[in-house]
C-alpha cells in the first residue's frame, strides 16, 4: 500500500502539508465546524474550504455544505495532486524537507507562476546556498515583505525547512523575535539545545537596545552573503594628509 502511494504521489511529504495548511486560512465559515461554498472575484467556479474545487469526486455547487473534516481531507487530496504538477517542473532530487518547502512555496504563488520564477531557476541549476537565501528570505528580498507578516512568517520557514536536514525544524518552535533580523532564521546555528530559543532571545533583545534602527545588523547580513573578494581586511581608502 505504501510503495502505491510514493508512486503515485512521489514529490509529496507529509510536511508539505503541515505547512501549507498553516498558513492558508479555511473558506467559509458558517459556524458549527461546518462551511460553505464560496466564489473568488472574477470567477465562476465554486469553491470550499482551502480552495477546493472539488468534494468527494464531484464539483462543487452554491448549496454545498461540509464539516472541517471533509475539507481537511479534500485538501490533502488537492495538494497531493498539486505535488506531481511541481514534481514536474524540478529536474534535481531533493530530500523530504526541501520538497515539502517548495511545494508550500508553489502552492502559495500558484503553478503558473511558479514554473517561471527565479527560485524554481536557482533550484533546478544547483544554485549556492547564498543565492537561494537571497531570493527566498524575507529579510533579504522586499517583495516577500509585501505580503504582511504572515508572508514574512511563512517564507522564512519554508526557507529553514528547505535548509535543514530531515530533522526537527527550529522555526517550528514558539519564539517572540525582539528584533527586524530574526536570528533564529539560521539553520546553520541550530543544535537543538533546549535553551537555545531563549538564548536567541536574548540575544535579539541585546542588540535591539544596541542597534534599535537595525542598521548595523542589516550590514552584516548583507556583508555575510556576498561572496568574499580576497583574503584579508578589505583595503581602507586612502586619506590625504
Amino acid at each position: 500500500m505504501s510503495s502505491h502511494k510514493e508512486t503515485k504521489y512521489p514529490f509529496f511529504t507529509d510536511k508539505a502539508l503541515v505547512l501549507a495548511r498553516l498558513y492558508t486560512v479555511p473558506r467559509t465559515s458558517i459556524g458549527l465546524d461546518r462551511y460553505a461554498t464560496y466564489k473568488d472575484y472574477g470567477e465562476n467556479t465554486w469553491k470550499i474550504g482551502y480552495g477546493s474545487t472539488q468534494l468527494n469526486g464531484r464539483w462543487l455547487k452554491a448549496t454545498d455544505k461540509c464539516t472541517r473534516e471533509e475539507i481537511d481531507e479534500q485538501f490533502a487530496k488537492d495538494l497531493k495532486e498539486f505535488s506531481n504538477s511541481v514534481r514536474d517542473y524540478i529536474f534535481v532530487p531533493l530530500n523530504p524537507n526541501k520538497r515539502a518547502a517548495v511545494i508550500s512555496f508553489a502552492y502559495s504563488i500558484g503553478i503558473q507562476s511558479f514554473k517561471t520564477c527565479h527560485l524554481r531557476d536557482l533550484i533546478n541549476s544547483h544554485a549556492s546556498k547564498s543565492k537561494i537565501i537571497r531570493e527566498w528570505s524575507p529579510y533579504i528580498n522586499p517583495i516577500w515583505r509585501c505580503g504582511g507578516d504572515s508572508m514574512v512568517d511563512r517564507r522564512r520557514v519554508e526557507l529553514d525547512t528547505y535548509l535543514a536536514a530531515d530533522k526537527e525544524i527550529p522555526t517550528f518552535y514558539k519564539h517572540r523575535c525582539q528584533g527586524k533580523r530574526c536570528l533564529l532564521n539560521l539553520p546553520e546555528t541550530y543544535t537543538g539545545a533546549p535553551n537555545q530559543v531563549k538564548a536567541v532571545e536574548y540575544l535579539e533583545k541585546k542588540i535591539l537596545n544596541w542597534d534599535p534602527s537595525g542598521e548595523v545588523l542589516r550590514r552584516f547580513f548583507r556583508y555575510w552573503n556576498e561572496k568574499p573578494s580576497g583574503l584579508g581586511s578589505p583595503p581602507r581608502p586612502k586619506v590625504d594628509l
